[in-house]
């Protein structure tokens, strides 16, 4: 794996998910408001995704997404 600058977007409003211009490929983006709360990485089909909080129901899709951003 190469050597990889992580860069930090965060946001306190409860508006939706970045755009895919808004995030490089593999760059994560976090949203802290207490009602839309979420973690947030743009893979390498250019898609968003979304992991959300603990408190809001997970999938399987969401912990696989979250293994891949992780690495």
């Amino acid at each position: 794996m190469a050597n990889t600058i992580v860069l930090k977007n965060r946001s306190n409003t409860s508006s939706p998910a970045p755009g895919t211009s808004d995030l490089s490929s593999g760059e994560i983006a976090i949203n802290y408001h207490a009602d839309v709360a979420s973690l947030y990485f743009k893979d390498s089909s250019n898609t968003i995704r979304q992991i959300k909080d603990s408190t809001q129901s997970a999938t399987t899709a969401d912990a696989t997404a979250l293994a891949i951003a992780l690495g």
